[in-house]
């Protein structure tokens, strides 16, 4: 039995204070870590249920949570759900949730499959399968390109229906724009943004109006883009508190202070 350590993106979802659910990055694949391992695309076996494990991996306690494992890209998620109908499950709710950006996750696995080789001119074991026992908030970790992004469900959006697909740590900073886009007939929003590193425009988060779009349409169409969905608030708000921080936004662009507030902070 290992454990690896990451400093890893988490999203909870729009009604995890009910719920308890949501997703975690644990892992980057195809890159060299504090171990000289290299994870290989293809090491978990997407769909495997696993448990969250207490803090520290304290086996001495019961899960706190239990999810579903998935790679997407160069990253293995978990979806999972804290129980909050036991005391320590949503003690670890809320921890994780007020820890928010500087949160790290664990993994305990076993090597099912590896090798050893040369990866960009050193040599390393690659880990090609393993069976993931368990996952868990840590207090310190030797993660490899991963962060906390944010806590879904702390702020909707009062006018629009969102779609998160990619977080906005990953771009540049001023480069966002906003477009508007058709589909069936119902306009939306398009956050627009360059990725690290890169020229081009990628999609960073869809907006669809709440008057025009039904939540469930606007869900599944998010869904169809493999992004995370939160609802509309139920209120409404005309101006944004004098005190909001918008960062990463063209003033050029996005002309009122709405705009602003609406965009991904």
């Amino acid at each position: 039995m290992k454990q690896k350590v990451f400093h890893a993106p988490i999203l909870l979802k729009a009604n995890s204070d009910e719920t308890g659910e949501f997703t975690a990055v644990f892992a980057t694949l195809e890159v060299i870590d504090h171990d000289s391992d290299v994870t290989r695309l293809g090491a978990f076996l997407d769909g495997q249920e696993t448990l969250i494990e207490p803090w520290n991996h304290n086996y001495d306690e019961p899960p706190v949570g239990k999810g579903v494992i998935h790679e997407k890209d160069n990253q293995a998620t978990i979806e999972g759900r804290f129980f909050l109908d036991t005391q320590s499950g949503l003690e670890h709710y809320r921890v994780v949730k007020n820890v928010g950006d500087i949160q790290e996750w664990s993994y305990t696995f076993q090597v099912e499959q590896a090798s050893q080789g040369v990866f960009e001119e050193q040599e390393v074991q690659f880990l090609e399968k393993l069976d993931v026992w368990g996952v868990a908030p840590v207090t310190r970790g030797a993660g490899i390109d991963t962060r906390t992004t944010d806590i879904k469900g702390a702020k909707p959006y009062p006018n629009e229906h969102a779609c998160r697909l990619r977080p906005p740590s990953d771009f540049q900073a001023d480069s966002f724009r906003r477009i508007t886009r058709e589909h069936e007939g119902k306009k939306y929003s398009i956050i627009m943004g360059r990725l690290k590193d890169e020229d081009t425009m990628s999609e960073q988060a869809y907006r669809y109006p709440k008057e025009i779009w039904d939540v469930a349409i606007a869900r599944s169409h998010c869904k169809d883009h493999d992004g995370s969905f939160e609802a509309a608030s139920a209120s409404s708000r005309v101006n944004p508190p004098e005190d909001q921080t918008v960062k990463g936004v063209s003033s050029e662009v996005i002309k009122t202070r709405i705009e602003l507030i609406e965009l991904e902070d």
